[in-house]
């Protein structure tokens, strides 16, 4: 028995002997649970042995020699993956799981770095850039309208390249920039957004309370968006490609003008014969039927009928005989063309938990529907982050981009260039080309066909112009050769500190070529006219922070101290001649008039001093306070310096004990906040002194002041208080809910001086204060969430009231009782910016199709009676305080997507409610008939002796007092500026990950996307998204985009 004994012993020995030799040495593997993909730069530790330990290779693989008989367990951690312990074997094959709750934990850019949004007290959101992506744009801006709760945007021009203005929780000012400030990987920028790619771009976030955005001080007033770009993460190298090619088309059509030659004859013939009667001896009718075409139009579009016997007199009606052409040209139409757009994208990310880079190219042509109309990039960036050891990192972040961007000409505004204005207030029956009386195309020597200008026949509308034909001849071409490197140091030392350095110098090259061709138009009687303008523009910012983080139980603080400087330097130079000798050639050595030369250059500097306290108890209840005092140049020194500060907090009303166990609440959080920021971009360099411009005077020098000096002028400052409730119910549905009181003091006014102090006629004085008062909410559900089946519904919206709290010191109370007129608006405390100020329409006088208007009849102090007069002569009407603004009562976006067996579908949409635009350009088509121009088709319902019951008066070629607004502004022409917008639909399929594999790549998808592809309006025409202050133009119309693309991730 004892024998047997021993023996069972020794085997035992044996055994335990035979598996501590197994597993003094471990090898492994640690692959993503999700793509089953290596995981590069996991931390291996044996738990209890914290000096032994490894770091998985490029394959996820990973050795550890001599492990102790003590060794039992490994812990295995990534960064945003669920740490692990397994049980230590020879061989160990760990799947490594997303951690969801570190993945929504989502951290939000914030100034001078980040923070986890259910840490933050301010208000601000986040569009990611899968997001931006799916939007068609050349310009980031253009792809925010209807995103971002609090964000309204206005597009005065569709053409590819351009800009949209951004406005943050309402109006910031009246006189200076109203733009936020715009922050590129933690620096701000000072270049335009087209010459950043969707593409390279990880999430933009919009800062919109003083919590958020007080730290920029200076420059934070009008908000501020932070746009973070691409990066790397540990993992394997990654190559993504984008390819995506499609066509552009006008997405707005021409408002509902007259089409048909027949009908516009027709109507002007009423229109001069009403003019001619009682005016002229004998028959008016017969006359105007005589003469309408050799006196007033000169163009016959009708083939076989005599000029002088176009129209019936006795009818008015069209000749029957008028059946045939003898041109179709439609301005309407012909001018605008599908262009093409492509865009292609390549970048590779990788590297280990110490290095980790990426790289990008990309390309963009966007071509426009409007010839001579176009935008090209090419887009370059580089990013490296680097650990060295423990207590050190460095970074650095290069972006090349080169921006052409081709304009036609004027594309807005009430130029005969402007083809959109042009195109639609040309009568239907003028040509494009030239044509001989007979309708036979006309050719020059070469044989091309020769463009109408309008003089070989008299045209009466827009002699000597012919915007189609100069488009194609002009150039208006403006290059960016843009350069962006940011550079950072970190250091952390004692534990507890953290010193970081940060280092960003922009360099921003534009050149701009304008070409007038002498063939026709503005530059013929001077053979041409070429301008060629260059700026070079440097930027360089730099900040030190000094951070200390530190725990104390369930106590946490974190302080932030920083310096700041910017130093900016502008340099411009003009030339202008004329008379070139080659009508194609925009270069100055072909041209022999020199006609100017001009130069200049500025500087811009601003240093700040700043601090911020962060703290939190119990991760629960968090205060945060800051304050930072700036000085920029652009005020006299004795006002250079101002102080901004704010103070937040938030309670995490979830976490407590008795709500942390309720189920179907998943997040509660109560916030608030207030706060000061400034705005120093009051437009001059030196806003203290006198500027002058030198003139030369038979070559001698004369200088023309064009600017009063202020030196008491100063800051605009805008105090902010925000209060908001974010909410999580049930696992799928999140709501988010602010309420915010944005007041701007000393908001900078160009105030009038009396004409004996000379020119300029005034000075601009920090003069006003204004008050935005709003609500804004997001919505967010995610219907379905589920392997097969994911259903995402968001929704966001925005009210706020704007109004005036304090009129000029030059519009005294006592003077000035209720407000006063400027332009088109009426301005007093407690209305708008933009309250419009009109006549009050009254309809047409039935007898005789005279407009009338509201006469308010006053007592002899002045006062109104209440009694109302109906007067025809619109300047002895009442002008009058409106009640509407160009202020929307609301404005929001509604986006879904869906996801389904491969198959991916995305629609976002953007709308507003109320609100108004005054329509100047349908109140130039409802003219009472001027020579050659067209109308709008609701003229067709005019007064007539068989039409009275009508509020459009009678025609009465260029009789001004026939038509409604007469140069005026009259409540008639007040539009509801409400819409709805389909702004992108996109529809994908991404291929099954087992069969795209088997070729080496990781993912594929092809999609179908389009923008802007429906508005509805309350016109025909109108785009109310092109405006804030409700004032309209004819400009170039939202491009509409069909593409077909193409994903690829190896």
């Amino acid at each position: 028995m004892k024998g047997k004994l021993m023996m069972l012993l020794a085997c035992l020995f044996m055994s335990a002997s035979m598996v501590t030799a197994q597993v003094s040495k471990v090898t492994g593997l640690v692959l993503g649970a999700e793509d089953n993909e290596p995981v590069i730069g996991a931390t291996i530790q044996v738990k209890g042995v914290p000096t032994l330990g490894a770091i998985t290779d490029i394959d996820g693989k990973f050795v550890i020699e001599n492990l102790p008989s003590s060794a039992k367990t490994l812990i295995v951690s990534y960064v945003g993956m669920t740490t692990q312990e397994v049980t230590i074997h020879p061989y160990v094959k760990v799947m490594m799981q997303s951690d969801e709750e570190v993945l929504e934990e989502v951290v939000i850019a914030v100034p001078y770095g980040t923070v986890k949004k259910a840490n933050f007290s301010g208000s601000a959101a986040q569009v990611s850039g899968e997001k931006l992506q799916n939007m068609q744009v050349a310009n980031i801006s253009n792809a925010l309208q209807g995103a971002v709760a609090g964000v309204q945007i206005a597009a005065s021009s569709g053409s590819p390249g351009t800009s949209a203005s951004i406005r943050i929780r309402g109006i910031g000012s009246i006189s200076s920039s109203q733009e936020p400030l715009i922050v590129v990987d933690g620096v701000p920028y000072e270049g335009s957004l087209n010459s950043i790619s969707t593409q390279d771009i990880e999430s933009l976030t919009v800062l919109k309370d003083a919590a958020a955005n007080s730290m920029y001080g200076a420059r934070g007033s009008n908000g501020v968006i932070i746009i973070t770009t691409k990066g790397s993460k540990s993992g394997k190298a990654r190559i993504n490609f984008e390819a995506r090619f499609g066509t552009n088309q006008r997405g707005v059509p021409t408002y509902d003008v007259m089409t048909d030659a027949g009908v516009y004859y027709e109507t002007m013939f009423e229109s001069y014969r009403n003019a001619l009667q009682g005016n002229i001896e004998g028959d008016a009718a017969q006359y105007a039927a005589e003469n309408l075409i050799g006196k007033i139009l000169k163009y016959n579009k009708f083939k076989g009928v005599a000029d002088n016997a176009l129209i019936n007199p006795a009818t008015g009606k069209l000749n029957p005989a008028a059946k045939e052409y003898k041109w179709n040209d439609d301005w309407t139409k012909d001018p605008f063309e599908n262009g093409s757009r492509q865009e292609y994208n390549v970048n590779i990310s990788g590297g280990t938990e110490k290095t980790q880079a990426y790289a990008s190219l990309g390309y963009l042509e966007d071509e426009g529907y409007m010839v001579g109309s176009g935008f090209e990039r090419i887009s370059a960036r580089v990013k490296v982050d680097q650990n060295i050891g423990k207590n050190f990192r460095v970074g650095g972040n290069m972006a090349y981009s080169n921006t052409v961007r081709r304009q036609f000409g004027s594309e807005s505004g009430g130029t005969y260039s402007n083809i959109f204005m042009f195109s639609q207030n040309i009568a239907p029956i003028f040509p494009i080309y030239l044509y001989d009386g007979n309708g036979g195309l006309m050719l020059d020597e070469k044989g091309n066909a020769r463009y109408d200008f309008g003089s070989e026949y008299g045209r009466p509308y827009s002699a000597e112009q012919n915007p189609l034909a100069t488009a194609k001849e002009n150039i208006n071409k403006f290059m960016s050769d843009n350069l962006s490197t940011r550079g950072y140091f970190e250091a952390k030392f004692l534990n507890d500190f953290k010193f970081t350095l940060n280092v960003a110098y922009d360099v921003f090259n534009n050149t701009n070529t304008q070409f007038s061709t002498p063939i026709g138009g503005d530059a013929y009687n001077v053979g041409g006219r070429g301008y060629n303008y260059t700026s070079r523009r440097g930027a360089l910012n730099l900040n030190q922070l000094l951070n200390w983080t530190r725990e104390f139980g369930e106590h946490n603080f974190n302080v932030l101290l920083g310096h700041e400087t910017k130093n900016d330097k502008y340099k411009y130079l003009e030339g202008h001649m004329t008379n070139f000798a080659d009508p194609t050639n925009p270069d100055f050595s072909n041209a022999t008039q020199y006609q100017g030369l001009t130069s200049y250059s500025a500087e811009y500097a601003l240093e700040g001093y700043f601090a911020k306290l962060d703290y939190d108890y119990a991760d629960k209840y968090y205060l945060t306070g800051s304050i930072r005092r700036d000085g920029s140049s652009r005020f006299h020194k004795d006002n250079r310096w101002g102080s901004f500060w704010a103070i937040g907090g938030s309670w995490r009303a979830k976490e407590e004990a008795f709500l942390k166990d309720v189920e179907w609440l998943d997040n509660l959080k109560v916030k608030a906040s207030f706060g000061t920021q400034g705005n120093d971009n009051v437009g001059y360099y030196h806003n203290y002194s006198d500027l002058y411009v030198v003139e030369r005077v038979d070559g001698d020098a004369a200088f023309t002041k064009t600017l009063r000096g202020n030196k008491d002028l100063t800051w605009e400052k805008s105090n902010n208080f925000n209060v908001g409730v974010e909410l999580g119910l049930w696992n799928w549905l999140d709501f988010n809910v602010d309420f915010f009181i944005k007041e701007t003091k000393d908001m900078l006014y160009y105030s009038p001086l009396p004409p004996s102090q000379g020119s300029p006629s005034g000075i601009y004085r920090n003069e006003m204060d204004m008050k935005n008062t709003g609500v804004e909410f997001e919505l967010n559900a995610n219907i379905f969430d589920n392997d097969n089946f994911k259903w995402n519904v968001s929704l966001n919206g925005t009210h706020y009231k704007n109004e005036l709290t304090r009129l000029p010191v030059s519009k005294p109370a006592d003077k000035y009782p209720d407000g006063y007129q400027s332009g088109s608006y009426w301005r007093k405390i407690g209305g708008s910016l933009y309250d419009f100020y009109a006549y009050e329409y009254a309809g047409v006088n039935p007898e005789n199709g005279k407009p009338q208007y509201n006469k308010y009849l006053t007592d002899a102090n002045g006062n109104e009676t209440g009694e109302i007069e109906l007067v025809s002569d619109i300047t002895k009407a009442t002008r009058r305080q409106t009640g509407k603004s160009s202020i929307p009562d609301f404005v929001g976006g509604l986006s879904t997507t869906f996801e389904a067996y491969g198959f991916d579908l995305s629609i976002q949409t953007a709308f507003q409610l109320g609100g108004y635009v005054y329509d100047s350009n349908y109140s130039g088509l409802m003219n009472a008939g001027d020579a050659g121009q067209n109308f709008h088709m609701d003229m067709l319902n005019r007064w007539t002796p068989e039409n009275k019951n009508t509020n459009i008066p009678a025609l009465g070629y260029q009789v001004q007092s026939q038509e409604i607004a007469q140069g005026n502004t009259v409540d008639f022409y007040l539009t509801d500026a409400s819409y709805f917008s389909l702004r992108n639909v996109t529809l994908g399929y991404s291929l099954p990950a087992n069969l795209v594999k088997k070729a080496g790549i990781e993912k594929l998808r092809v999609y179908l996307t389009g923008d802007n592809i429906w508005l509805k309006s309350k016109r025909e025409g109108l785009d109310p998204r092109m405006y804030f202050t409700g004032e309209t133009k004819m400009g170039y119309s939202a491009v509409r985009t069909y593409s077909v693309g193409l994903n690829l991730t190896f």
